[in-house]
């Protein structure tokens, strides 16, 4: 099988610096992850594009167009409507996308499947079938007073109802080359997809390593439900990837596209890191 990864841009967005890097002291994090003077940092929306031919995956798919100006401001969101043109740069258009894969159903991971024109709801992927696993469809209609704001039932719904969507039980194959793994300490039922690619497999690590900067095992977002759930689950797959010198694709590393890790004595450590 002859697959293709490319890299498609979805828009940037902004968090401040003290709740990506939580008990981390800025001194530190701020050497390696640069924020401006009143402590935000840049994010980006990286979705990532497995063609294999007659299946064109697409994994994410944004934050989209659904929020008022506020909401827009303060989270600092820039060429939210950047992806159909970016699959357009690359020689696609929405209608060939066959399958969408969400880590999970957090705002800027999911949103953008749907537009919104004029009041009403339309899919993006008109022909796809859009994936996430059912312990985090589960966990979006219960959540909590900490994540809920994260979610957006009107849209996921319209997903549930129109956008064929399925609900992933086990860590396993979902497509030839296509393998995802389930993590739980961000949010219950994260997938993480593993790809492989020319004799290379391509982990997208969503928010369990959002940057490079998160390699280390105790670097953790605030917006980690289960800390301690998260560092058990980097530094297991931390291993393994330095062990089979897999490849790491970030999502939302603003600056670095994908890097390659080491183990020491000390714990995972950045090796090499490059654009696709």
């Amino acid at each position: 099988m002859n697959t293709k990864i490319i890299p498609i841009h979805a828009g940037h967005f902004s968090c401040d610096g003290g709740a990506l890097f939580s008990v981390i002291p800025k001194p530190l994090w701020s050497k390696v992850y640069p924020a401006d003077e009143n402590n935000v940092t840049r994010l980006t929306m990286r979705c990532l594009l497995v063609d294999q031919g007659e299946r064109r995956i697409l994994i994410e798919a944004g934050v989209g167009n659904h929020y008022p100006e506020k909401v827009q401001r303060n989270n600092g969101h820039e060429e939210t409507d950047a992806l159909p043109q970016s699959l357009a740069q690359h020689g696609y258009i929405p209608a060939d996308i066959t399958d969408v894969v969400f880590t999970h159903l957090h705002w800027d991971h999911c949103n953008g499947a749907v537009v919104r024109e004029h009041g009403t709801l339309k899919l993006l992927f008109p022909n796809a079938t859009h994936w996430c696993s059912n312990t985090q469809w589960e966990h979006s209609q219960i959540s909590n007073a900490r994540e809920c704001t994260a979610y957006y039932p009107e849209i996921l719904n319209f997903l549930k109802e129109e956008g064929n969507m399925q609900l992933v039980e086990n860590e396993g194959k979902l497509f030839p080359g296509f393998e995802v793994r389930l993590f739980d300490g961000h949010t219950p039922g994260q997938l993480i997809p593993l790809v492989d690619c020319a004799g290379k497999t391509y982990v997208y690590t969503a928010d369990l390593i959002p940057t490079t900067a998160h390699i280390p095992v105790i670097w953790l977002a605030s917006y980690d439900l289960f800390p301690v759930s998260s560092m058990e689950e980097k530094e297991r797959l931390l291993k393994e990837v330095a062990e089979k010198d897999y490849v790491l694709f970030f999502e939302h590393d603003f600056y670095t596209q994908c890097a390659t890790v080491a183990w020491t004595d000390r714990g995972p450590k950045l090796k090499e890191t490059f654009d696709l």
